[in-house]
């Protein structure tokens, strides 16, 4: 048992992101039948939200778990938390891309449709793009500072992969620790 490489971490972020971002384009295309209430699409926003945020979380707290491990049986010396901060920042800049796409497509028009395509890249906006009454294929009519909002939402995904792997590395979830614990 070893300490696992920063690639196989960043790819296992980033597989996990882009499975947050898929389960959150299927959940609002289900819910697309009652798309014009706007109290539900943010309703929708918020659990999606919370889809992509857990699972950026759950990455960082596997490792974390298996981090303990090996410094428990002296495999290592200490932990690298870092690690989780770097590869968050890494998947926060992967995540800008089509928003900065998007960008420069409401400005220079450069690719035909690209909102459509965006919109299921980029699941855990999809909500909140309906909410805002983006639910358009045509770029022209996009305010510019839209893709500035959605590029906001995934601001937080360095934040959700430390802690998932300090919440992971501390045993902050064991039962035993803070159901039983001694006063």
């Amino acid at each position: 048992m070893q300490r696992k490489p920063f690639w196989k971490l960043l790819l296992a972020g980033l597989g996990y992101m882009v499975l947050g971002n898929l389960m959150s384009a299927i959940m609002t295309i289900a819910a697309s039948v009652v798309a014009n209430i706007a109290a539900i699409m943010v309703v929708l926003f918020i659990l999606t939200l919370f889809v992509f945020y857990s699972l950026c979380f759950t990455v960082a707290f596997k490792d974390g778990q298996h981090e303990r491990l090996l410094v428990k049986n002296h495999r290592v010396e200490s932990a690298s938390s870092k690690r989780w901060t770097l590869a968050g920042v890494i998947m926060l800049v992967v995540m800008l891309i089509p928003s900065i796409l998007l960008f420069i497509d409401a400005k220079v028009r450069l690719f035909d449709g690209f909102l459509i395509p965006y919109r299921m890249i980029c699941g855990m906006i999809y909500p909140l793009s309906l909410a805002m009454g983006v639910n358009y294929a045509d770029i022209e009519l996009l305010p510019d500072f839209y893709p500035l909002i959605f590029a906001a939402c995934y601001v937080l995904i360095p934040l959700a992969t430390t802690l998932g792997f300090v919440f992971g590395f501390e045993d902050k979830f064991n039962p035993d620790k803070f159901m039983y614990e001694k006063k």
